[in-house]
């Protein structure tokens, strides 16, 4: 049987540097692919994620199928971000790429900008606005943590901007670093909870603060740590309103994550707010081109 080969490039996202931020593999002519075959590439890249762009026609936005190792996502951020600086990159100008693209969890709006370095951002609006859900315990929390129920700043929140995370607030910074997943008790708790995924985070200053530190474990999508999650730093920002209790307008934030990881990442935020209800949350950053290389399958 004759293998194909199929040409991708690799991505550092939410970073103005190489090897830093959370790699990326993109795949740009993936209309021919399945989704077996998709899942299976992304397995044996092994990377966060591995995003595959189909392209109907010159006339119709881009679409995007993401799959971690071993599933495939409705929407990820730092997939959507690489992929919309790619297209800007390949297309010679941000002013001729494409400013929607097309996710299974609905349309992205993209805006490019350059930064005041010069690079190129994209900032990415959530295909849906951070919305509330059911929250694990804190002892249940701090227990698939490895810590104590006493560390957490406050009780545990979930949103869902397109993907739900549940959200671990600890009161300090070596908290934050000291945390560990204990499988068994994240699979007691959270396996078939509305959200599965946790994001431990911590601010200097709750009530105002400006920047998070954070760390993402999702085992049951195959990521034993993330470097750099888009969805959930748009879903925290339902949770940041709340806890900050803003009103109206709009404010924003950034997430340095990865950092215990070595690859630290910065994810900046914005949401406009209306009531006191996240009405949008756009979560945007820089990347930068790593490899080309070739699969064959």
């Amino acid at each position: 049987m004759q293998r194909l080969e199929h040409s991708f490039v690799t991505l550092d996202v939410f970073t103005d540097h190489t090897f830093g931020g959370n790699p990326l593999a993109i795949f740009p002519n993936a209309g021919h692919l399945d989704a077996t075959t998709m899942q299976a590439i992304a397995g044996e890249l092994n990377l966060s994620e591995t995003v595959f762009i189909i392209r109907p026609d010159e006339n119709a936005s881009p679409r995007l199928r993401i799959f971690t190792p071993r599933v495939e996502l409705p929407f990820a951020g730092h997939p959507t971000v690489g992929a919309a600086i790619f297209l800007a990159e390949e297309a010679g100008a941000a002013d001729r790429a494409p400013r929607v693209l097309e996710t299974a969890a609905g349309a992205v709006l993209i805006d490019l900008r350059q930064d005041a370095e010069g690079r190129l951002e994209a900032f990415v609006t959530s295909p849906q606005p951070p919305r509330k859900g059911p929250a694990p315990s804190p002892q249940a929390a701090a227990a698939a943590l490895r810590i104590a129920a006493r560390d957490l700043a406050f009780a545990p929140a979930a949103f869902s901007a397109g993907v739900p995370y549940a959200f671990v607030p600890v009161a300090s910074r070596e908290l934050l670093s000291q945390a560990s997943l204990d499988p068994a008790r994240w699979e007691e708790s959270f396996k078939g909870a509305w959200a599965p995924a946790i994001f431990v985070f911590t601010m200097d200053d709750w009530e105002s603060g400006r920047e998070v530190h954070g760390r993402m474990f999702a085992p049951g999508i195959g990521i034993t740590e993330d470097p750099a999650t888009g969805s959930a730093a748009a879903a925290l920002a339902g949770l940041l309103v709340d806890l900050q209790g803003i009103a109206d307008g709009q404010c924003g934030w950034s997430v340095r994550q990865g950092e215990d990881m070595g690859r630290p990442s910065t994810i900046h935020i914005k949401a406009t707010v209306s009531n006191g209800v996240v009405e949008s949350a756009q979560i945007g950053g820089s990347a930068v081109r790593l490899i080309e290389g070739k699969i064959r399958c």
